[in-house]
C-alpha cells in the first residue's frame, strides 16, 4: 500500500496542487518559499499522530492568500491510496477510505469548512434571492471558529477541479450556494475517524536548530525513542536502580558540606527576617528514582570519529555532525515502527541536506531510496535531486501568492523519464529549481553569456532569475523535454549554432577542398539541427530555439566586439609582428577572414581557454549578440522584474559613455533614480532605442505577452 496523490486546495500557499507520488522515495524540489513544508504539514495533518489532536482545527492563516477573502472557502487535503490488498490492516483501511468500485484504491481527506448552520443560511440567502452584496455582509461575519474539521473517507470528487469546487462550495462571485442538506456522500465521502491506528508516519524535520532540539524534552528523539522503554525493564532490574540512587539521595544530602550549606543559608535567614518569618531551609540531592525519568537523563556522547575512542558532550560536534545523529535518531525511530504491526508506514523528511557534506546528502539518499516503505524528502540540494529518479520528483514554483506543482516526467515513458535522469547530474538539476533556463552547447557559452550579462548589464542570470546550463553536447531535447504545458511551465531557452560556412564554398560539393569540405558537413549538420529543433519546439509555448548564424565566437565577434577580441590577442602573443597580423585579421571587414581567424585563435588554445580570457576583456559596451539576448529575455520573461531593469539601466548610465544627444534627452541621473520602475524603463527606451538593453527590454515585452 502507498499514497499515489495529494490533492490540495486553499491551504496556505496552495490555491490549487496535485502530488503524484510513486512507491519508494518520492522528492518534492522547489527553491525556498515553493511550499515543500506546507506540503509536508498537509500530509502529516492526515497521517501523522505525533500532530497534537486539535492541529486540524485550522487557523485564519492556513487559507491561502491567493483567496483574497477566505471567508466560507473550504480548505480541503486529501490523499489517495493504492494496493490495499486483502491484508487485515488494509481491509480495515479500505473500509475506511475504499472506493465502491472493487478497486484497490481508497481516498481519506480532511474537509475545513463552514459549519451547517452557515452553510445553511448562505444557501437560504441565494433561495431568498439575496443580492450579493447582503450575501457578502454575511460572509464577512464569518469568523474561523464558526469552521469545522471533518475527516471522509472514499470521497469521489475532486476539488481541484473548479466546477467540482464551485458546485459543492459555491459559487463566491455570483452569490449562488448549494444545499447542505444535498451534500452527497459519494462525492464529499463518509465520515471516518483518524487513520493513526493502523499506519506509521515519522516526520524529521528540517535540520536548522538541531542542537536545541536534542537537549529539549518534547522535541528530542532519543527520548521519543525511551517513552514507552521503562515498561519493559524486568521489574527486579528497576527496583535495584531505583533503590540505589534513592540511597545515593540520602548520601548526597547527609554529607557535612551539605549541611552546613543548609544551615548557613537557615542561620542567614534567621537574622535578617526573624525566627517568625523565615522559612525552614534544607538542601537536599533530587535525583529522580523512577526509572521513566531516570532514562530521561540519558544523553549522547559522540567522538569526532569510529576511531576515536573519546566520547564527548553533543554540544562539542559541528553542526554537521550534530545533524546526522539527529537523523540517525530519526532513521532509528522509524525502524523500531517498522516491527510494528501497522499496515503501512510513511517517513518524511524535510530539507536533509542542512549542514551536511555533499557526499553525505547523496549517499543519505541512495540509502533511503533502497527503503522498503514510502518516504517522501523535500530538498532544494541540487546533489539530492541529482540522485532523484525524474518519476519520483515533484517541483515546486511560487507564483505570485500561489504554489505551482508539476511533475517532470508526466506523459514520458519509461526510456525517456531514463534519459533524462542521466543528465540531471548536480549541476544540471539546478534547472529544476531555477524560473527559467538556458541550455548552451559547451564550456564557451556557458562561461560567456553570465560574464556578458554580468560586464553588460551588471547583473548575472542567477539575479535575473535564470540558470545558464552546459549540455555538453547539442542533444537538448533529453533534457527540454520536461518544459511543457503537461510537465514544468517554466521557459527554457535553447541556444546553439547554424554553423554557417565563414567562407563561400563552391556550388559544386565535388569541387570542395579538405577545409571546404568539412565547413560544408558542418553546415549541413547545423541545417539538420535547426530543423530537428523546430520541430521539437514546434507547438510547445515554453520551449524555443536560438541560433548563431555560424558558431558562438564568429558571431560574437560579428555583433561589434573586435575591441575586446584585440585585447586576447594582445595577452596570447609575444612576437609584435603576429600579433599585428592577427589583429588586423581579426578586425577585417570580411567575414570569411575575421571568422576564420577568431576560429583559429580558439583553436589554438581550446575553446574554454580562449573563453576564459574573452571574459576578462568584457566591459558595459561589449555587445551580447541578438540571438543571446533574445534567448536571455526569453527565459527571464516570467522573471525579470522593472526594478530589475532599473538597476541594469543605472549601471549602464553610470560606466558607459552615451552620446551627448542620448544624455540630453534623459534627465539627469539624480532625478532618474527617483522614478518608479516602469516610468525609469520607459524613459530609458525612448532616448536609447537602440542600446542593447532597450532592445532587451523590447523581446522581454515581446515574449511576455507572447
Amino acid at each position: 500500500m502507498h499514497i499515489s496523490e495529494l490533492r490540495i486546495r486553499n491551504f496556505r500557499n496552495f490555491l490549487k496542487g496535485r502530488f503524484v507520488f510513486r512507491k519508494g522515495v518520492n522528492t518534492l524540489i522547489g527553491e525556498n518559499g515553493s511550499g515543500k513544508t506546507n506540503a509536508l504539514h498537509a500530509l502529516r495533518l492526515l497521517l501523522d499522530d505525533a500532530l497534537p489532536r486539535n492541529s486540524i482545527c485550522l487557523r485564519e492563516a492556513d487559507f491561502s492568500r491567493a483567496l483574497g477573502d477566505w471567508k466560507g472557502h473550504w480548505i480541503v487535503i486529501a490523499v489517495d491510496f493504492e494496493e490495499l490488498d486483502p491484508s487485515e490492516g488494509c481491509q480495515i483501511l479500505k473500509h475506511a477510505t475504499g472506493h465502491m468500485d472493487e478497486s484497490d484504491t481508497g481516498t481519506h481527506t480532511l474537509l475545513f469548512r463552514p459549519r451547517l448552520e452557515i452553510r445553511k443560511r448562505l444557501h437560504e440567502m441565494t433561495c431568498d434571492g439575496k443580492g450579493k452584496n447582503e450575501i457578502r455582509e454575511h460572509l464577512d461575519s464569518i469568523t474561523v471558529d464558526a469552521y469545522e474539521s471533518v475527516l471522509t473517507g472514499r470521497a469521489e470528487a475532486d476539488f481541484l477541479e473548479d466546477d467540482t469546487y464551485t458546485r459543492l462550495v459555491g459559487n463566491f462571485e455570483d452569490g449562488l450556494f448549494p444545499n447542505p442538506d444535498d451534500d452527497d456522500q459519494a462525492e464529499l465521502g463518509v465520515k471516518v475517524g483518524p487513520l493513526h491506528p493502523e499506519i506509521s508516519c515519522t516526520f524529521a524535520p528540517a535540520l536548522r536548530d538541531v542542537m536545541s532540539d536534542l537537549r529539549g524534552y518534547r522535541s528530542n528523539p532519543l527520548l521519543a525513542l525511551l517513552r514507552g522503554t521503562e515498561s519493559s525493564i524486568q521489574i527486579e532490574d528497576a527496583q535495584k536502580i531505583t533503590a540505589v540512587v534513592s540511597q545515593l539521595n540520602k548520601d548526597i544530602s547527609s554529607l557535612d558540606e551539605i549541611k552546613k550549606i543548609a544551615a548557613g543559608v537557615q542561620s542567614t535567614l534567621h537574622s535578617t527576617v526573624g525566627h517568625t518569618y523565615s522559612p525552614g531551609v534544607a538542601v537536599e540531592s533530587t535525583l529522580p528514582d523512577s526509572i521513566d525519568k531516570l532514562l530521561q537523563r540519558l544523553t549522547v556522547k559522540v567522538g569526532e570519529g569510529g576511531n576515536s575512542s573519546y566520547r564527548g558532550d553533543i554540544a562539542e560536534q559541528s553542526l554537521g555532525g550534530a545533524n546526522l545523529i539527529y537523523l540517525a535518531l530519526k532513521l532509528l525511530e522509524y525502524e523500531l515502527k517498522l516491527s510494528s504491526d501497522r499496515v503501512a508506514h510513511f517517513l518524511l523528511i524535510e530539507e536533509p541536506e542542512a549542514h551536511i557534506h555533499t557526499h553525505i546528502q547523496k549517499t543519505l539518499f541512495e540509502n533511503q531510496s533502497a527503503h522498503r516503505t514510502q518516504v517522501i524528502v523535500s530538498t532544494h540540494s541540487t546533489h539530492v535531486s541529482s540522485a532523484a529518479k525524474i518519476r519520483s520528483v515533484n517541483v515546486l514554483a511560487q507564483r505570485g501568492d500561489c504554489a505551482e506543482v508539476f511533475q517532470p516526467s508526466r506523459g514520458l515513458g519509461e526510456v525517456t523519464a531514463h534519459r533524462v535522469e542521466r543528465y540531471l547530474d548536480a549541476v544540471r538539476s539546478t534547472l529544476l529549481f531555477a524560473k527559467g533556463v538556458v541550455l548552451v552547447e559547451g564550456d564557451a557559452e556557458l562561461m560567456l553569456v553570465p560574464s556578458m550579462t554580468r560586464a553588460a548589464f551588471g547583473l548575472l542570470p542567477d539575479e535575473m532569475g535564470i540558470s545558464v546550463i552546459s549540455m555538453g553536447s547539442a542533444f537538448f531535447e533529453h533534457v527540454a523535454i520536461v518544459f511543457h504545458a503537461d510537465r514544468i511551465h517554466r521557459r527554457c531557452a535553447i541556444v546553439t549554432d547554424r554553423d554557417q560556412s565563414v567562407m563561400e564554398l563552391p556550388d559544386n560539393p565535388e569541387d570542395d577542398d579538405a577545409e571546404q569540405c568539412h565547413c560544408r558537413a558542418s553546415q549541413r549538420e547545423g541545417e539538420r539541427r535547426q530543423a530537428a529543433l523546430d520541430d521539437f519546439t514546434r507547438n510547445n509555448d515554453w520551449v524555443k530555439a536560438f541560433f548563431a548564424d555560424h558558431t558562438f565566437e564568429v558571431d560574437f565577434l560579428a555583433a561589434g566586439n573586435a575591441d575586446e577580441v584585440c585585447e586576447v590577442v594582445a595577452a596570447m602573443y609575444s612576437q609584435a609582428a603576429a600579433k599585428r597580423s592577427a589583429q588586423a585579421a581579426i578586425r577585417s571587414q570580411v567575414l570569411a577572414e575575421s571568422g576564420a581567424e577568431i576560429l583559429r585563435l580558439a583553436s589554438t588554445v581550446g575553446k574554454g581557454w580562449f573563453s576564459l580570457l574573452l571574459s576578462e576583456k568584457l566591459q558595459v559596451n561589449t555587445c551580447i549578440p541578438d540571438y543571446i539576448s533574445r534567448a536571455v529575455a526569453f527565459a527571464a520573461a516570467s522573471s525579470i522584474t522593472p526594478n530589475a531593469l532599473k538597476q541594469m539601466g543605472l549601471f549602464r548610465l553610470k560606466d558607459q559613455h552615451f552620446s551627448d544627444e542620448i544624455r540630453g534627452n534623459l534627465p539627469s541621473l539624480e532625478e532618474l533614480q527617483k522614478l518608479t520602475a516602469d516610468n525609469f524603463v520607459e524613459a530609458f527606451v525612448n532616448a536609447a532605442p537602440d542600446d542593447d538593453l532597450a532592445k532587451l527590454i523590447g523581446y522581454l515585452n515581446e515574449y511576455a505577452a507572447g
